[in-house]
């Protein structure tokens, strides 16, 4: 099912997927976030024994298709870190860093070439 902001939203979330996969179950979702006066943010569900089950990120639907596929991309680098290095106490700790830079990459690359 197509998002709420189209056919490049949809790609961007295809290519992460692809090239920064996760292991563990990710859904994304587009919902109005503006009571929490939020862009996104990325949960991380978590089994009885504390391992992460399941990332959820939400993105809000209020926001122009650049600022989406930012806070797309911000929020993926937080799933990213947190499976790689556990639920942090900072949220963008070096780590988060390193993993923003790397979608951002993916997101820039994608850029060159033409949308199909």
């Amino acid at each position: 099912m197509a998002s709420r902001y189209g056919k490049k939203f949809d790609r961007v979330l295809r290519q992460l997927r692809k090239e920064c996969p996760l292991k563990t179950p990710m859904k994304v979702l587009t919902k109005d976030l503006g009571k929490e006066k939020l862009c996104g943010c990325c949960y991380a569900y978590l089994k009885p024994n504390g391992k992460i089950d399941h990332f959820v990120i939400e993105v809000d639907r209020n926001m122009g298709l650049l600022t989406a596929v930012d806070t797309l991309l911000h929020e993926w680098a937080h799933a990213m870190d947190k499976e790689a290095n556990g639920i942090p106490v900072e949220p963008h700790r070096n780590t988060w860093g390193e993993m923003y830079a790397r979608v951002w990459r993916v997101y820039t690359n994608m850029a060159s070439d033409p949308m199909p």
